[in-house]
């Protein structure tokens, strides 16, 4: 994850991008597809938040699961939004002043969703002053699919 983390701020050096880690974050799972599910939730939160706050990523080991959370400041997402968000083709409006106009096809979150659960996981969303994607990954056992890699977070 730390990986991914550098690759994005290179990718985008204007936007300050936090990464904090507590506890024992190792798991059992498709490292490339983590990653791009990383990358989906960091780019929306660069794109729907507010510039000049940070992209806050928390990762935080728990005893049967990580969590993975994805942080950012600016407009709130509509309550009626949320029960939605997931959907696929489904996008939110950029703030006029995003300072990353390009078009989405409205399939990030929903390859989020997909990813988180293919792993067993889940994901949610709460935006009330900021908003925050929540990913909850089990960590997985040595019986599962063999394309599964060990990656620490």
């Amino acid at each position: 994850m730390a990986d991914e983390v550098e690759q994005l701020r290179g990718a985008h050096p204007s936007q300050r991008i936090e990464l904090a880690a507590t506890g024992d974050t190792r798991g059992r799972w498709d490292g490339a597809r983590l990653q791009q599910l990383l990358r989906n939730l960091v780019s929306n939160a660069i794109k729907y938040g507010s510039p000049n706050t940070p992209v806050r990523v928390t990762l935080r080991g728990e005893e049967a699961d990580v969590c993975l959370e994805v942080t950012n400041s600016g407009p709130p997402i509509d309550p009626s939004a949320l029960t939605q968000i997931f959907d696929p083709l489904t996008r939110g409006s950029a703030p006029s002043d995003s300072h990353d106009a390009r078009g989405g096809l409205g399939l990030g979150l929903f390859i989020v969703r997909e990813i988180a659960t293919a792993h067993g996981g889940a994901v949610e969303a709460r935006s009330d002053g900021e908003t925050t994607f929540a990913v909850r990954l089990p960590r997985g056992s040595r019986g599962e699919s063999p394309r599964a890699a060990h990656v620490p977070a």
